[in-house]
């Protein structure tokens, strides 16, 4: 029987039985006196330490526990909630020779007026022979906090404060990416967080679950998981050789879900420095490859409300799906049968990157090779691209 806990009513008429067989020898309702506002009174007393008893039961599991309770479990267990974070990345600033940027210099963007501030001080010392130009490129991050901020590559910024002739300036390869916070109250203050209450609570589930034990795969997921611009982690443990890990980084938050290099850098330092990395192994941070994934997807309720259903299915689904692992036509019916909500589904027409497929598929990992020593490899595995599915997926009627 599950636990249940009682309202004030059912309390009050728990009293009131155990006093009327006390005093009456049978239980049944007391009469309009003294003895019955008594058992009012202290099944209001009791009833304060139900409630107490009942939030002490709900915050002692990870599963249950309210906000507050998640982050004291997440302070026990060093697992604190991931801090908000800027869009970040890198920007290309072309102009004549001798043009010096300071550091603090802030850029902003034409079409929204966000704001960014340059990381490091930078001078055109190289132009071309023929244009008289030259370009730099610089660390840049967005002032506040959350994907808003978020920048394609090639979009156009200008100086804030500044006017200097013959300067422009737009967002380089990888565009500004990483931008993230959740508004969420703690112990009654709003606070910024990098991630949504219930993917810290699955953090935090999976850390119980799987408790650190030096370097195992699950020790460098959660190393990876704790930067806010990770959304998703798969990690690939001695591959190509022994020893070797690949952990491959994403955001399917973003359209873009591939992480730009400034990011993807910053996780490899922290997952390598001394205090972290297992003495023997090879840890490589590397970023994905999204592939597009369509097919012919036949279910017997055609309305809108249920082909949303279904893609949100499919990419929960394909979201565990990562570099070095298959899925095929009939592990994606299994997915949207199981969380769908439609009754039955039939897929046909299953084609990766534009290519049909019979049976599985296995995404796969490419290696950069690099003369100069094992830890200049590059690894990029291949995820499946989310950001498009409702138009991959050619819903007909069944």
């Amino acid at each position: 029987m599950p636990f249940k806990v009682p309202s004030l009513a059912e309390v009050n008429r728990t009293v009131e039985n155990n006093f009327s067989q006390a005093f009456y020898g049978s239980s049944g309702v007391l009469r309009a006196m003294v003895l019955k506002v008594v058992s009012k009174v202290v099944a209001g007393a009791v009833y304060m330490a139900v409630l107490f008893l009942s939030f002490i039961w709900k915050n002692s599991f990870v599963a249950t526990a309210d906000v507050d309770g998640l982050v004291r479990e997440g302070s026990k267990r060093n697992m604190p909630p991931k801090p908000a974070s800027p869009a970040r990345g890198m920007i290309e600033i072309s102009g004549p020779e001798g043009i010096s940027i300071a550091a603090g210099t802030v850029v902003v963007d034409k079409v929204f007026g966000h704001e960014y501030e340059i990381l490091n001080s930078v001078t055109i010392n190289e132009v071309d022979d023929q244009t008289g130009l030259g370009t730099v490129t610089v660390q840049a991050y967005s002032i506040a906090f959350g994907s808003k901020y978020d920048l394609p590559k090639d979009t156009v910024l200008t100086f804030r404060d500044i006017d200097i002739e013959d300067v422009k300036i737009k967002v380089a390869e990888g565009g500004l990416y990483g931008g993230v916070s959740v508004d969420v109250v703690v112990d009654g203050v709003e606070k910024q967080w990098g991630e949504t209450v219930e993917d810290y609570r699955n953090r935090l589930k999976k850390r119980v679950q799987n408790q650190t034990a030096g370097g195992n795969d699950v020790d460098y997921w959660e190393w990876a998981m704790s930067f806010s611009e990770v959304s998703d982690c798969f990690v690939v443990p001695n591959y190509p050789v022994t020893n070797f890990v690949l952990i491959f980084c994403a955001d399917f938050r973003s359209s873009v879900i591939k992480l730009n290099q400034l990011i993807i850098d910053k996780i490899s330092d922290y997952i390598k420095s001394k205090n972290r990395r297992p003495v023997a192994s090879y840890p490589f941070v590397s970023n994905v490859e999204p592939i597009r994934v369509s097919f012919v997807l036949a279910i017997p309720q055609l309305n809108e409300f249920y082909k949303n259903s279904v893609v949100e299915a499919v990419k929960s689904y394909f979201r565990t799906i990562g570099p070095n692992q298959s899925f095929s036509g009939e592990s994606i019916r299994q997915a949207i049968l199981a969380n769908g909500g439609v009754s039955d589904a039939a897929v046909s027409g299953f084609q990766v990157k534009g290519d049909a497929v019979v049976g599985a598929y296995t995404l796969q990992i490419s290696i950069e090779d690099s003369s100069a020593g094992i830890e200049d490899l590059v690894f990029t595995g291949e995820v499946v691209d989310t950001s498009n599915l409702y138009s991959d997926i050619d819903f007909i009627s069944m």
